[in-house]
């Protein structure tokens, strides 16, 4: 990150920790100096980003507008943004600020129902119906699994038949246990597999990816193992090249702390992109995510 970008982003990592009317103020410092400050180099060089893993969750709205969301994915290269919130309110804001650049995934998650309980909550279910009527959603979540017993309830079979008959995805945080749990329920449906299973590691996920072939996997937080130490791992370099048509770009904007890091979370993608080939690099990046959600 660049030296006016990491003031910026300094001032609203301090304004998210004040009191509110001091906080409108550091915000309204933050909306001055990203555009007089910041400007992007080399951008038309860059490899584009559709980032498929973003929340804009009710903890940024105070501190974090839509216009300067907009300014800061401009400054990281980013085209376009898959984005679910708690509450819902926070991806509505963004998919009406900008419709073409910010596609709509439902997330169950608000008041009582959160990651831990959604899948016993039977609200959720008609809580979904009565959104995705609307036709703006591409996906349903990102909604979690800590076990693969957990995907086993009428709730969930009720959410994977919603997916299935609307033919939009699962975003789905789990390991590979409640990936081959949900296929159970429904072979055709398809997944948004979170972080590629967040520990799971290249074996794991290249034997999952083979087993079905409707999963696809987004790469939040997985840009260190894929590139440690400089270095790209040979099993994951394999991976990336065999499935290279179903893996997406993620950022993970689910606390205050990732968007003040947005930038250097989309440059660590693209140091190993780089080190792709590169067809598999733009494929990877921005390719297979518009045509996943059908950007024309």
């Amino acid at each position: 990150m660049s030296g006016a970008n990491a003031a910026s982003a300094n001032v609203f990592r301090a304004a998210m920790g004040m009191a509110s009317p001091l906080r409108r103020l550091l915000t309204f410092v933050l909306y001055l100096m990203v555009p007089f400050f910041a400007v992007p180099s080399d951008a038309d060089d860059r490899l584009p980003i559709f980032d498929v893993h973003m929340h804009y969750n009710q903890g940024a709205w105070s501190g974090l507008t839509p216009k300067q969301i907009v300014e800061w994915m401009d400054l990281a290269g980013v085209s376009r943004a898959l984005v679910s919130s708690t509450p819902d309110e926070g991806t509505l804001a963004l998919h009406r600020y900008d419709p073409g650049r910010f596609i709509a995934e439902l997330r169950p998650y608000g008041r009582t129902v959160n990651s831990v309980n959604w899948y016993r909550h039977p609200e959720v279910v008609p809580f979904l119906e009565s959104r995705l009527i609307n036709g703006i959603y591409r996906g349903i979540g990102e909604i979690h699994f800590y076990a693969g017993k957990e995907v086993n309830t009428a709730v969930v079979r009720a959410v994977v038949a919603q997916a299935r008959s609307l033919g939009i995805f699962l975003h789905v945080h789990s390991d590979a246990e409640a990936i081959a749990a949900l296929y159970a329920i429904d072979p055709e449906v398809r997944i948004l597999w979170a972080h590629a299973g967040m520990t799971e590691p290249a074996d794991v996920v290249a034997e999952t990816m083979k087993r079905y072939p409707t999963l696809s996997a987004e790469l939040s937080y997985r840009a260190e193992e894929i590139l440690p130490d400089g270095e790209l791992d040979p099993e994951w370099r394999d991976l990336l090249v065999t499935f290279s048509h179903r893996f997406v770009i993620g950022t993970d904007t689910h606390v205050n702390a990732r968007w003040v890091e947005y930038e250097d979370l989309v440059d660590a993608h693209r140091a190993w992109l780089s080190l792709l080939p590169q067809d598999h690099a733009r494929a990877i990046a921005f390719e297979n995510a518009e045509r996943m959600f059908r950007i024309d």
